[in-house]
Parts: structure tokens; C-alpha cells; sequence
């Protein structure tokens, strides 16, 4: 009998530096991210290897306090999220995108853990919704489903690969900033403490509602709600924003509110593991995807799987409650398989 797998995957002394947008930053040097000595699985069932043994340490990269993008005293949302993601890419760390999208990473993501969706790591049109994408030893493994069946693919993961930079602004939550903040302007109203981490806190300047046309049949006035917390090195750490859009009367459609969350709550570790998904108790519920560096390859014949068939959303639903967490069709394995603590960067105290 095969088994189902269901994934569960505030203005101070920070913020009187003087504005320095166009500031670059140095990367830290990348460990080298080990493998087994197997050039495939340490395991028959699962298609990916687990990660190798974590480096020790990796150099502590600058850390001097960085100033906001401001311009006409108001925090640009579009230059902060560029930042955001800019100093990220310098730590290993964790991130959470909603109760959807979570990420493991280790500087310029150079390996990676990722689950879920709403990050759009996928690569390519067919792929952009893969919720499962894991990079190690120099090779990138991307797993969806189609038609009830699970699609396993692999391809070269290097510095220059076309897919690197994007992979690095989705990784770090960039992209979804930008989605999200890019379009307002933000003040600083304080600082506390998070988690024993004293962030600056932002809240967006929109003070009344303004017109948008969502669907094509009416418009909408929008009212936002976005509360920001950003630490000394210019990093995003949690996010909270709520856009609410009221139709009018005439308009027969329902009004929404869509709530979006996002946290770093780790940076200076990130514990890498090998997804669960990629191993399955029967091979007929995995078949590769065409290979990348053969375009006429012929991928073996599907076997179909049997999935249950998502709820679909309300009208009123929040964002987050649309997205639905990713399930594996039958085959999967029921329990996550044994991983070593892996390819934990440890660099500076997150304080």
C-alpha cells in the first residue's frame, strides 16, 4: 500500500545616518558546500543527495549600520526592498514567506533549502510553480506535480547560470518585497526589539484610499495597511501588510482583504536539509522532465497518480489563505527522511 506525504512544510540614534541608497556591499566568502561521495543518493528511494558536512564558520561580513533609502524624508519602498535584499545575500539565514514559502540559505545562495510556494523559485514557464527547489554540490533539483504526478528535474547550478540572480532576489524575499512595498512610501515612527534585535519600525505614508481597477469590471478603492521591521544592516525582518479593496454597490463583486506576512528570523545559521519530497516509496510516482542539455531527450512515460483536488478560495479569503500548503501524490514517503545538521554557516551573532 503506498503512503501519502503532505508537506508542512519605531526614529533613534539607527535611524540618523545619512541616506546611502546606492551603497555596495562585499560579499562574504562562500564555503564550500559538500556532498557525499555518491554522485546520486546515499538512499535508493530519494532522487536527490542530503547535504554534506557543514562548514564550521564562514567570515564575518561587514556590519556597520546601514541608513535607509530616503528621499524627501520618507523611507522609498522599491529602493528598500533592493536593499533588503542586497545585505541578505551576505548571511546565511532563514526566511518565511506567509505560512507558504520558506527558505534555507547559505550566502549568495549558493546552496539553498526551499518549500512551498509564493516565492516563484520556479524555473521557466513550466516550472513556476515547483514548490520544491534544492541546490547543493553545484546542482540544482526542482520537483513539481502535473496532472496528479510528480516531475523531478536537474540541471548545472553555478555563479554565472542564468537562473542565479533571479534565484537570489526570490530567495531573499526581494521579489516579494517588491510585489508588496515597492509601490509606497514608508516613515519611521520608532524602534524595539525583536527577538533581542533592535529594528527600526516603518509604516507606510498612504493616509487615504486610493483608486485601483483589480478586476476589469470595476474599480476598487484600496486602503493599505503596511508595518515594517528593518535592522541595522538595512535587512527586513518582519513585514506585516494588509490591502483591503471596496467595490462599490453596483459593482456585484465582494469586497477583499488580502494579509501578507514575511519574517528573517534567523541570520548567521541555516540549518540545510533534503526535502522530504524528493524521496518516494514508489518510483512510478516520479518521472524526470525533459533534461535541460537535451531538448529532443524523450522523458519516460508517466504513471498516473490519483490527488485530491484543492479547495478552491472565497471571495473574502486572505492571500495567505488562498495559498494552499504543496501535498505529494501518492508514492511519497510518509515520514521525512534521517538528514545531517548540513551546511550551517555560522557568521555573526544575529543582534
Amino acid at each position: 500500500m503506498v503512503a501519502v506525504l503532505v508537506l508542512t512544510s519605531g526614529c533613534n540614534a539607527i535611524g540618523d545616518a545619512e541616506p546611502s541608497p546606492a551603497e555596495t556591499v562585499t560579499a562574504a566568502p562562500v564555503p564550500a558546500v559538500e556532498t557525499p561521495t555518491q554522485t546520486t543518493t546515499d538512499r535508493p528511494d530519494c532522487a536527490v543527495p542530503r547535504p554534506g558536512p557543514a562548514p564550521e564558520s564562514t567570515p564575518a561580513p561587514r556590519d556597520e549600520r546601514v541608513a535607509l533609502p530616503v528621499e524627501d524624508g520618507r523611507v522609498d519602498g522599491s529602493a528598500l526592498a533592493a536593499l533588503h535584499g542586497q545585505r541578505l545575500l551576505n548571511y546565511s539565514f532563514h526566511l518565511r514567506a506567509g505560512s507558504s514559502g520558506e527558505v534555507w540559505s547559505l550566502p549568495d545562495a549558493a546552496a539553498f533549502t526551499y518549500e512551498g510556494i509564493g516565492l516563484g523559485t520556479g524555473l521557466g514557464s513550466t516550472q513556476s510553480g515547483a514548490p520544491w527547489t534544492y541546490a547543493i554540490g553545484g546542482r540544482l533539483y526542482t520537483l513539481r506535480t502535473d496532472n496528479g504526478q510528480l516531475v523531478f528535474d536537474e540541471r548545472p547550478y553555478r555563479a554565472d547560470s542564468p537562473e542565479r540572480d533571479r534565484l537570489r532576489r526570490a530567495l531573499t524575499g526581494e521579489r516579494w518585497l517588491a510585489a508588496r512595498v515597492s509601490p509606497y512610501n514608508y516613515s519611521v515612527v520608532g524602534t524595539r526589539s525583536v527577538d533581542g534585535t533592535e529594528v527600526r519600525v516603518l509604516r507606510d505614508t498612504l493616509n487615504q484610499p486610493v483608486l485601483r481597477r483589480p478586476d476589469a469590471r470595476a474599480g476598487a478603492l484600496l486602503s493599505v495597511n503596511s508595518t515594517l521591521s528593518v535592522d541595522r544592516r538595512g535587512i527586513v525582518r518582519r513585514v506585516r501588510h494588509v490591502e483591503r479593496l471596496r467595490y462599490g454597490p453596483t459593482a456585484n463583486i465582494p469586497n477583499e482583504t488580502r494579509v501578507s506576512t514575511f519574517t528573517v528570523d534567523q541570520i548567521g545559521a541555516a540549518d540545510l536539509h533534503r526535502p522530504a519530497a524528493f524521496c518516494v516509496t514508489n518510483p512510478d510516482a516520479m518521472r524526470t522532465a525533459v533534461p535541460t542539455d537535451d531538448r529532443n531527450a524523450t522523458p519516460p512515460t508517466p504513471t498516473t497518480v490519483d490527488t485530491p483536488t484543492p479547495n478552491g478560495p472565497t471571495s473574502n479569503a486572505s492571500t495567505e489563505a488562498r495559498k494552499s500548503t504543496p501535498s505529494v501524490p501518492t508514492g511519497a514517503q510518509t515520514q521525512t527522511p534521517p538528514t545531517t545538521p548540513a551546511a550551517t554557516g555560522t557568521t555573526t551573532p544575529d543582534t
